[in-house]
């Protein structure tokens, strides 16, 4: 090789190398810089459409004539944005209210917009939709309940669950079971939210059909609903051959005082966690006669259902202090007498159960 030829055009090409490789790296700069103006201005543009659409919310809230237009295409999201942190403090009736500015404004044309875009831009449309209750974009937001995003398919469940409670209800309800990624306290602030009564009805009719452990989950959430009709389930439940996981589910459920006898059949539970459930079932529910029952689980050896006892029988009807220091005379076991003193001490220190 002739290095005397060939070693300027290395420095050449090397030198070019060079030019491209600086000029590639400020054209990304001003890429990065051009699209962080770009935001800002979009930032800058969505607060004075969310603040101005804040106070012509606030005016109708009023009860003042406001006068309206149809959304521009750059006010969609500050509007939105609006209008869902507006509906969060309202009631039912109030939220209602705002529907004829929404209608005039055209917010379901520019949510369905914001459905193609990000997964933000997306979960706040669906929102928005929901609280403009109109039936047309029930089957608009229909999908959105398979989406992999447990978080914009509950935004969805919701949505949908104002637009058209019942038929929603019918959809949500069985998907309960098969979403496990859905968190049980957003399932059940939507559930909790209905107020038609058909997500009691959809839950009472998947429970007809489901497992022993599907059973279980579901019953947790009627119980919030419908207490009425978890009864029925947890009395049935109880009564059959369910594992003792179940039967703990049940005993923290049961709230129907006629359930008493039932739960007090737990006490001998061979497994702790089970007596343990059961004693604190039965304070809830239980009469004055039923502190004979819980009486002898002061000296289990397990220290936890000696603890739920001694709460169960201070808070059982006709009991309060004073019986407690009776009770506790008459204990020859030490563990008894401690637990009870224990439970006393928290109970004058106001530490709740």
């Amino acid at each position: 090789m002739d290095v005397s030829v060939n070693g300027p055009m290395l420095l050449v090409a090397a030198y070019w190398v060079a030019v491209l490789t600086l000029a590639l790296g400020f054209g990304v700069l001003a890429i990065i810089v051009i699209l962080r103006v770009h935001a800002q201005g979009r930032d800058r543009r969505d607060e004075r459409a969310r603040q101005h659409w804040l106070q012509v919310m606030r005016e109708v809230l009023a009860g003042h004539e406001v006068q309206t237009r149809r959304l521009d295409r750059g006010e969609a999201s500050g509007f939105i944005e609006a209008w869902n942190a507006t509906h969060d403090t309202l009631t039912e009736d109030e939220s209602k209210r705002l529907q004829p500015l929404g209608r005039s404004v055209g917010l379901v044309d520019a949510a369905r917009g914001m459905l193609r875009g990000n997964y933000h831009d997306c979960a706040m449309a669906i929102i928005a939709m929901g609280h403009q209750r109109d039936h047309g974009v029930f089957d608009d937001l229909a999908p959105f309940l398979n989406d992999r995003s447990p978080i914009v398919s509950l935004c969805a469940a919701q949505a949908l669950g104002q637009v058209d409670p019942p038929r929603a209800m019918a959809m949500f309800v069985p998907m309960i079971l098969e979403r496990e990624d859905w968190m049980p306290g957003n399932v059940a602030g939507i559930l909790a939210r209905n107020t038609d009564g058909s997500a009691a009805l959809e839950l009472d009719n998947s429970l007809l059909r489901a497992s022993t452990s599907s059973m279980v989950k579901l019953v947790r959430f009627l119980a919030d609903i419908d207490p009425g009709r978890a009864a029925a389930v947890i009395r049935q439940l109880l009564v059959s051959p369910i594992d003792d996981h179940a039967v703990s589910v049940c005993l923290q459920l049961v709230s129907d005082k006629q359930d008493a006898p039932l739960v007090a059949d737990f006490l001998e539970s061979p497994r702790w966690h089970v007596r343990m459930h059961a004693a604190a079932a039965l304070g809830r529910i239980g009469d004055a006669a039923d502190s004979q029952r819980l009486e002898p689980l002061l000296k289990d050896k397990v220290w936890w259902v000696r603890y739920r006892t001694a709460q169960a029988l201070l808070v059982l009807p006709g009991m309060g202090e004073e019986a407690m220091r009776g009770l506790q005379l008459r204990q020859s076991d030490a563990f008894g007498r401690d637990i009870i003193d224990q439970v006393l001490s928290e109970h004058a220190m106001g530490v709740a159960a």
